[in-house]
C-alpha cells in the first residue's frame, strides 16, 4: 500500500503552476548550463586557433576534439549512481567545482598531451552536471509545464555557447596566437562564483525526497510553493492513479543498474538513446568543426567562429519553441518535425552551396537540430522510474555521447582532410531520419502525463488522474 503522505505531497505537487520561485529554480539550473555551456564550448574556437599555432595534424585534432567527451563519459559513470544515492544538489556542485578548476589548469599547458589530460579531467566534471538540470526540472514541474521548463534552461544553455565564440574572437584580435588560446581556459574558473547562489538557493529534487522517505523538507517546499500560488495546503487530496502506480511497480527490479537493460526499460532505454544520439551527433559536429567547416566554405577564422557562435543563438529561440510545442502536441510528432527539418537543412548544406542556400541551410540545422534538446533530452528522463532515472539518463547520455562525441567528432578531421564536408552533412541527415524513426513510431508518448505514472514499468493506458480526498 502506496504510503498515504508520499502520494499526498505527489498529488499536491503535480498541480503546482509556475510560481516565482519556480521560475528562479529554472534560472538557477540556467546558471548550471550557463558554466557547464562555456567550459564545453571553448573546444571548438580553441581547435580553429591551435590548428595553425601548433601544426596540428588530423590525428590530434581529432584527439582533442574528443578529449572532454571521453572525459564526460567516464563521469557519468559514478556520476549517475551518486545522484541516486546521494542527491542531485551534491552532484551539481562537486561537478561545477571540478571543472572550473581543472580548466583554469588548460591556460598552462605547453602540448598536445598537456591539453588533452587537462581536457579529459575537466570532462568528468563536465559529466557529472550535464545531465542534471533537465533530471531535476522534470522532477519538479508539473506534467502540463515539465517541457516548457526545460526548453527555457536548454535554451539558455544553447544559446550560451555563443559566449566562448565572443571570448576567443575578442581574444584573437587583441592577443597573439599563442596566448588568445589560453584566454578562454582562464576564464572558465568563473562559474566557481556560480556555486554561492546555487548552494544558497537550489532545493534537492522532491521526488529524489520522497523516494529515500524524507517526507518534511519536501512538505516545507510544498506548502512554500502553494502559498505563493495561493493554493490551500490540502492534505487530504489523493491521486489513486500515482498511488496505484507506486503499489504496482516491483521496486526490487530498480535497486540495481541492471534495471534499464533488462525489461520494459529494455526497449525504452534504446529507442532514447538512438534519437540522443542523432542530436548529439549533429551539436558535436557543429560545436567543434563548425569554424573549420565554415571556414572551407571561404569564410575567415574570426568570421567562422562567431557565425557558429550565432548559429548557437538561434538555437536557443528553438529550444523555447520546442519546449511550448511538445507540451501541446506531444514529444514524438514535435520531435520527428524538428528532426525532419534539421534534415533538410544538412541536405542544403551537401548538396547547394550559394549564399542563400548556406544561410538558410544554418538557420534549418541551429533551429531545428541545435533547438532539439528539450524533448531529446527530457523523453529520456521521462522513462524512467524515481528510484532509477539517475542512473537510467546519464546512462543513456554516456552511450549517445560517446557514439557521437567520441566515436564520430574522433574520425571528422580525417573526414575534413579528404575535402569531404559534403559527406560529413550527407550523414548526419541519414543519421537523423534512422536513429529518430523508432523513437517516433513506437516510442512511449509521456507529454501531459504526471510522471509517476508516465515512468512506471506499467504499459500506458488513457486515464486521467483519479483525484479523491481522505
Amino acid at each position: 500500500m502506496a504510503d498515504f503522505r508520499h502520494v499526498n505531497l505527489l498529488t499536491r505537487l503535480d498541480r503546482l503552476p509556475i510560481t516565482p520561485r519556480v521560475v528562479g529554480i529554472i534560472a538557477l539550473l540556467s546558471l548550471v548550463w550557463l558554466a557547464e555551456a562555456f567550459d564545453i564550448g571553448i573546444v571548438g574556437p580553441v581547435l580553429t586557433t591551435l590548428e595553425k599555432a601548433w601544426h596540428l595534424t588530423s590525428w590530434q585534432t581529432g584527439l582533442l576534439a574528443v578529449s572532454s567527451t571521453i572525459g564526460i563519459v567516464i563521469g557519468m559513470i559514478p556520476a549517475g549512481m551518486m545522484a541516486d544515492r546521494w542527491g542531485r544538489r551534491r552532484v551539481i556542485l562537486v561537478g561545477i567545482a571540478w571543472f572550473s578548476v581543472v580548466t583554469m589548469l588548460g591556460a598552462l599547458t605547453r602540448n598536445v598531451a598537456d591539453l588533452f589530460l587537462v581536457r579529459l579531467l575537466a570532462g568528468i566534471g563536465e559529466g557529472a552536471v550535464l545531465p542534471m538540470p533537465y533530471l531535476i526540472l522534470s522532477e519538479f514541474t508539473n506534467h502540463r509545464r515539465r517541457a516548457v521548463s526545460v526548453g527555457y534552461a536548454n535554451g539558455i544553455l544553447t544559446a550560451a555557447y555563443v559566449v566562448p565564440s565572443l571570448v576567443s574572437v575578442w581574444a584573437l584580435h587583441h592577443y597573439a596566437q599563442d596566448v588568445a588560446w589560453r584566454v578562454p581556459f582562464l576564464l572558465g574558473g568563473v562559474p566557481l562564483l556560480m556555486l554561492i547562489p546555487i548552494a544558497l538557493w537550489l532545493p534537492e529534487s522532491p521526488r529524489y525526497l520522497l523516494d529515500k522517505g524524507r517526507h518534511s523538507p519536501v512538505a516545507r517546499l510544498v506548502e512554500a510553493l502553494e502559498q505563493q500560488a495561493a493554493l490551500p495546503h490540502d492534505e487530504s487530496l489523493y491521486d489513486e492513479v500515482i498511488a496505484e502506480t507506486l503499489d504496482e511497480t516491483p521496486h526490487d527490479m530498480l535497486k540495481t543498474l541492471r534495471a534499464i537493460f533488462r525489461p520494459p526499460l529494455l526497449a525504452r532505454s534504446a529507442m532514447v538513446i538512438l534519437h540522443l544520439t542523432a542530436a548529439l551527433i549533429l551539436f558535436y559536429i557543429l560545436q567543434v568543426f563548425g569554424p573549420q567547416l565554415l571556414a572551407k566554405r571561404g569564410l575567415g577564422v574570426s568570421n567562422s567562429i562567431l557565425d557558429t557562435g550565432l548559429m548557437m543563438l538561434v538555437a536557443g529561440f528553438g529550444s523555447v519553441c520546442q519546449g511550448y510545442l511538445s507540451d501541446r502536441f506531444g514529444r514524438k510528432w514535435v520531435l520527428a518535425a524538428y528532426a525532419a527539418l534539421a534534415t533538410v537543412g544538412c541536405l542544403l548544406f551537401a548538396w547547394v552551396h550559394t549564399r542563400e542556400a548556406s544561410l538558410a541551410a544554418g538557420f534549418l540545422t541551429a533551429f531545428f537540430g541545435l533547438g532539439i534538446f528539450p524533448v531529446s533530452k527530457l523523453s529520456v528522463a521521462e522513462q524512467y522510474p524515481t528510484e532509477v532515472r539517475g542512473r537510467g539518463v546519464y546512462v543513456a547520455e554516456m552511450v549517445a555521447r560517446g557514439m557521437s562525441g567520441i566515436v564520430t567528432t574522433y574520425f571528422i578531421p580525417f573526414v575534413l582532410s579528404l575535402g569531404g564536408d559534403d559527406i560529413v552533412f550527407l550523414g548526419i541527415a541519414v543519421v537523423l531520419v534512422a536513429f529518430t524513426a523508432p523513437f517516433v513510431a513506437f516510442g512511449r508518448e509521456t507529454a501531459q502525463l504526471q510522471l509517476e505514472y508516465a515512468t512506471s514499468v506499467l504499459p500506458l493506458q488513457r486515464v486521467r488522474p483519479r483525484l479523491s480526498r481522505h
